[in-house]
C-alpha cells in the first residue's frame, strides 16, 4: 500500500513537472526580455532558467538535450567563472556575466522546448514580430545621429522624440536588427507560396520597418552587414544569384578603387565614437595589447574602458571616451582571454555548420520552410561576423546581447529536429 501511494505521488509530481516545463519557453523568454529592459532583473532571469533544469529532469529523465556546442559552452562558462574571479571591478563585470548566462540559458530553453515543426514556425513568427516591435519603438527610444545624408531629410530626424530615460545607441539597434532581418527576408523569399495573406503583410511590414531603421541609423557596419547578408541570401535563393552577387561585388570593388582605397576605408570605418581610421586602429592596437598581457584569463568582462584609461592610455582619445574594442572578436578575447575567444568561435562554427546542413536538407527535400529557416539563420551569422569586424554591440555590455544566443538556439533546435525526422524516415 505504501509503495502504491509512493508511485501515485511520483506520477502526480511528474505530471506537474511536465505541465510546468511546457511553459518554460514563455517564462524564461519573458524573463530574459524583461532583463533586457530592466537589467536589474538579470540575476532573476538566470535563477528562473536554472529552476527549470531539475523540473526537466523530473519530467523527462534528463537535464537537457545534448547539443553539438555543449563542450564549447562548458569552456565558455569556465572562462566566465574566471572573469568573475579576476575582475578588478566586480560591480561592472557581474551584470555582464549574468547577461551572458541569461543568453546561454535562453539557448538551452529553446533547444529543449522547440522540438516540432510548429515550434520552429513559431520562432520565425517571434523573430519577425520582435524585429517589427524594435523597429516601431526606435523613433522613441534611439538617440539618433546628428550627421545627415543628402538623401535623408533632416526634418525626419527632427520629428523623432526620445521618450525613454535610457536611450539606445543607433549602432546597437542597427546591429541587432541586422541579425533579425535575414530571417524575415528568407521567410518571404523561400516560403512565399505557403504564406497566407496576413503572414505576407506582417513579413513585408517587419522587413521594411527593420530596413528603414538600419538605414536611418547611419551605422555603416550594420549597412555592410545587411548588404552582405542580402547578397548571401540571393545566392542561396536563386541559381543565378551568384552572378548577381558577383556583379554587385565587382561594382563595389570598382567604386572603392575609383574612390581610393584609403578614402573608402576612412568613410567605412570612421564613426562618431572612434573618429577616423587612425582612431579605430589605435583602439584595436590597445585591445591586442590587453590580450597579450592577459591571454589566459582576460581582463574581466566590461572593464575595457577603465583599464584602458589607466594602463593603456590612448593618444587620440580623452579618458572615458572608448568603452569597448570596436571589434567583436577582440572584445571577447579581451573579456575572457584567448580560451574564451576559442570557445565562442567554436560555438559560432558549430552553428554555421548546422544551419548549412538545415538549408541543404530543405533544398534537397523541396521543403521551402526548412530551406528558409536554414538560409535565414546562415545569413544572420554572416551579418554577425561582418558587423563584428567593426563593432562589438552584440556582446557583453549591450542589453540585446542574448538575442545572438536565441538565434543560436533556434539553429541547433532546427538541426536536432531535422536529425530526428531523418532518423524516423530511415527506420520506416
Amino acid at each position: 500500500m505504501i509503495r502504491k501511494n509512493e508511485s501515485s505521488a511520483l506520477l502526480l509530481l511528474r505530471r506537474a513537472c511536465i505541465k510546468l516545463v511546457s511553459a518554460e519557453l514563455w517564462v524564461v523568454g519573458g524573463m530574459v526580455i524583461a532583463s533586457i529592459i530592466y537589467p536589474r532583473l538579470l540575476p532573476a532571469a538566470v535563477i528562473t532558467a536554472a529552476f527549470f533544469w531539475p523540473l526537466r529532469w523530473l519530467a523527462t529523465g534528463r537535464w537537457s538535450v545534448r547539443t553539438p556546442g555543449d563542450l564549447a559552452i562548458l569552456l565558455l562558462l569556465l572562462m566566465t567563472a574566471v572573469s568573475w574571479r579576476v575582475t578588478p571591478l566586480p560591480q561592472i563585470t557581474h551584470p555582464q556575466v549574468y547577461r551572458l548566462l541569461s543568453g546561454i540559458a535562453l539557448y538551452y530553453t529553446i533547444v529543449n522546448t522547440v522540438n516540432t515543426r510548429q515550434g520552429l514556425h513559431l520562432l520565425l513568427w517571434i523573430s519577425s514580430l520582435g524585429g517589427l516591435a524594435l523597429a516601431l519603438l526606435a523613433p522613441f527610444s534611439v538617440d539618433w545621429p546628428l550627421g545627415k545624408l543628402a538623401f535623408i531629410p533632416a526634418a525626419l530626424y527632427q520629428s523623432f522624440s526620445v521618450l525613454v530615460a535610457d536611450s539606445v545607441h543607433p549602432n546597437v539597434i542597427a546591429g541587432t536588427l541586422a541579425l533579425i532581418l535575414p530571417l524575415t527576408l528568407a521567410w518571404l523569399l523561400f516560403d512565399w507560396r505557403e504564406l497566407k495573406a496576413y503572414e505576407w503583410a506582417i513579413g513585408i511590414l517587419s522587413a521594411a520597418s527593420m530596413s528603414a531603421v538600419v538605414l536611418l541609423s547611419l551605422s555603416r557596419g550594420a549597412w555592410i552587414a545587411s548588404w552582405l547578408a542580402a547578397l548571401t541570401l540571393v545566392v542561396l535563393r536563386w541559381k543565378w544569384g551568384w552572378i548577381a552577387s558577383a556583379l554587385t561585388l565587382t561594382a563595389a570593388a570598382s567604386g572603392v578603387y575609383w574612390f581610393g582605397v584609403e578614402r573608402a576605408l576612412e568613410v567605412l570605418v570612421a564613426s562618431k565614437t572612434v573618429g577616423s581610421l587612425n582612431g579605430r586602429l589605435e583602439v584595436w592596437i590597445r585591445s591586442i595589447d590587453m590580450i597579450l598581457d592577459f591571454p589566459f584569463t582576460g581582463i574581466g568582462m566590461g572593464v575595457f574602458q577603465p583599464l584602458a584609461d589607466r594602463l593603456y592610455p590612448f593618444l587620440i582619445f580623452e579618458p572615458g571616451k572608448v568603452f569597448h574594442a570596436h571589434n567583436l572578436f577582440l572584445q571577447v578575447a579581451v573579456d575572457l582571454g584567448i580560451p574564451g575567444l576559442l570557445a565562442w568561435v567554436w560555438i559560432l562554427a558549430v552553428v554555421i555548420i548546422q544551419v548549412v546542413r538545415t538549408y541543404r536538407a530543405g533544398r534537397s527535400r523541396h521543403d521551402s520552410f526548412i530551406a528558409a529557416l536554414g538560409a535565414g539563420l546562415l545569413c544572420s551569422q554572416v551579418a554577425l561576423i561582418a558587423h563584428g569586424l567593426t563593432d562589438a554591440v552584440t556582446w557583453g555590455m549591450v542589453r540585446p546581447a542574448p538575442i545572438v544566443w536565441a538565434l543560436w538556439g533556434a539553429a541547433i533546435a532546427a538541426a536536432i529536429q531535422l536529425h530526428k525526422t531523418q532518423t524516423a524516415t530511415l527506420s520506416e
